[in-house]
């Protein structure tokens, strides 16, 4: 069996293994893909993963995105590569948190190559625009003249202000942020609120090729933090009610406290997708 590093210039000769969503990543800055290739040249095995805190010199980590099995035959040889290549990249400890409706074939091997496996509610929360509609401070905010469109900030400004919030540890679900071209995200919902000529708040949001809309970055800064938030968000669900259908699904990730809370204030009743976690410690870094 032979080992393919995934790239943007290969990923679409595997389109039909590769699910959609995951070839988006295929050649950002911290995500890694590989595939397992048969004798008889078919996929047989693939991962994608995410290297978080490269921005320190210790502490790194692998988050496992996707995995793909169909023959169990491949799975020695995708591991070993995985675990070569994040030994170069001195990560200490792998994770994953995958689908339990795709993962569950796999949780056995997952076990035998040392991960714990946790079958959880997952920090995914999918909801329609039209729900989103129905959060009651949607209904009567009127969007700050300070906020507008992504599409009308200039690309100095736009740096600027992404740096500024990396700078501060606000990068939502984009470890490779500051490297992102502005066009990846939706430039008419994604917004910003500016404020003496400073962008103080940022909505960016990204439209996957499977027609879903993700919360990459929701952030703000200042003393009035707090209010530029719910601003950010009247203003993207308005555009993005006006460009998209109301069952569109948004995507959002309560990836830390802030997400987490505003997940619970605005969705109470909604559940993560299903998934199954683990991890475990790496040697021979």
């Amino acid at each position: 069996m032979n080992v393919v590093k995934l790239t943007e210039d290969n990923v679409s000769e595997y389109s039909q293994f590769v699910p959609e969503d995951v070839t988006e990543y295929v050649g950002r800055t911290y995500y890694r893909g590989i595939i397992v290739i048969s004798d008889e040249g078919e996929p047989a095995a693939g991962m994608l993963w995410l290297l978080k805190n490269m921005r320190k010199e210790t502490d790194r980590e692998s988050h496992i995105l996707w995995i793909r099995i169909s023959d169990e035959s491949a799975a020695d040889t995708l591991f070993d590569e995985y675990e070569t290549m994040i030994r170069t990249e001195e990560v200490i400890r792998s994770s994953f948190s995958l689908p339990a409706k795709t993962a569950k074939p796999i949780k056995g091997i997952l076990k035998a190559k040392g991960f714990s496996v946790k079958l959880m509610e997952g920090d995914t929360i999918v909801a329609k625009l039209s729900e989103i509609g129905q959060i009651p401070f949607l209904q009567k905010l009127t969007p700050s003249d300070d906020v507008k469109p992504l599409r009308s900030v200039t690309q100095r400004g736009f740096n600027i202000a992404v740096r500024r919030m990396a700078e501060k540890g606000f990068y939502g679900i984009c470890e490779d942020i500051e490297y992102l071209p502005r066009m990846y995200f939706e430039n008419d919902v994604s917004c910003v609120c500016e404020q003496d000529g400073m962008i103080n708040g940022l909505f960016l949001c990204h439209a996957t090729n499977a027609g879903r809309l993700v919360v990459e970055l929701m952030a703000a800064v200042g003393q009035d933090y707090v209010m530029t938030l719910p601003h950010l968000i009247g203003r993207a669900y308005q555009s993005a009610m006006i460009i998209y259908s109301p069952d569109t699904e948004v995507i959002i990730d309560r990836h830390n406290y802030a997400s987490l809370a505003l997940g619970e204030k605005f969705f109470p009743r909604t559940l993560g997708v299903p998934v199954y976690i683990g991890s475990r410690e790496e040697n021979g870094v």
